[in-house]
Parts: C-alpha cells; sequence; structure tokens
C-alpha cells in the first residue's frame, strides 16, 4: 500500500510541475487584430522573457492591464515618433540580438514609414507572409515564421 501511495504522490506531483507553468503564464493583450509591431513585441515576449505567456486579442476599448497590455495607449510597449512598439519592448527588457537587428529595420518601415514599404521586396513579402499566416492560424505559426526569418534571408 506505501509503494501505491508513494507512486500516485510522485505522479501527481509529475503532473502538476507540468500543469503550474502554463496555469501561471501572464496573458497579454492587444486590441481588434494583431498588427505586425504587437506581434513582434509578442514574440520577443515569448522567445525571450516568458515561453509560457499566452496572447489574446480583445474589443478595442477594453480595460487591459497596462503592465499586460502590447501596442495599447496604456501600455509600455506602443509606438511614438521615436521608436515601435517592438523596439520599445528590446529596450525594456535590454535585449539585443542579431535576430533583432534584422527584424528592427522591417517593423521601423512598416509603422514608422509605411510609404517606403515599396523600396524594399523583402518587407513587401514579410508583410504579406504574416498577414497571410495570421489570417489562417494562430500566432504561434507566425512567431515560428519569425524564427525561420531570422535563421537565413530566405525572403
Amino acid at each position: 500500500m506505501g509503494r501505491t501511495v508513494s507512486k500516485s504522490i510522485l505522479i501527481a506531483g509529475f503532473i502538476m510541475m507540468i500543469l503550474l507553468p502554463s496555469l501561471h503564464a501572464s496573458l497579454y493583450k492587444t486590441y481588434t487584430r494583431w498588427e505586425v509591431d504587437a506581434l513582434f513585441v509578442a514574440w520577443v515576449i515569448s522567445r525571450h522573457v516568458e515561453p509560457e505567456a499566452q496572447f489574446s486579442v480583445v474589443k478595442k476599448g477594453s480595460d487591459i492591464e497596462p503592465s499586460h497590455a502590447i501596442n495599447t495607449p496604456r501600455s509600455r510597449f506602443h509606438r511614438s515618433g521615436r521608436e515601435t512598439a517592438f523596439e520599445s519592448a528590446l529596450r525594456y527588457y535590454k535585449i539585443h540580438t542579431a535576430c533583432t537587428e534584422k527584424l528592427t529595420p522591417i517593423i521601423r518601415i512598416l509603422e514608422m514609414a509605411p510609404w517606403r514599404k515599396s523600396e524594399d521586396p523583402k518587407v513587401l513579402n514579410f508583410e504579406h507572409d504574416i498577414h497571410t499566416i495570421l489570417q489562417e492560424s494562430d500566432i504561434s505559426a507566425a512567431f515560428d515564421y519569425i524564427d525561420h526569418y531570422c535563421e537565413g534571408d530566405q525572403l
């Protein structure tokens, strides 16, 4: 009987170790639909800050805790006249990688100078691919696309 109880406790402990991180994962939110800048912030959080984080889109005007808001007026990660939401997240978390260096020019054009995107086919292709992915699947597929983009220059 003692071994059965010990095995049950061990199994329960193992199950809790697997489930607990997702039960306590932060839920970050943005408004209406995923925009590229907000998606990049979510990618930074998922890949560099909190891998178990979850992400949701809510109706514009919904109350979102500022610490868990992405690219909303009250968010610490939002576009300003000087930087994109993505850049504000990189600065806040002190993240600087080869991948983020590769992504920064794309988001700067898309968010700060969209009239220039026709000058760079890579930016147009990236934007098109991301929008297509977001229409067809969840953001994890978009995260994978960003990862793949950072691995090489396939666009």
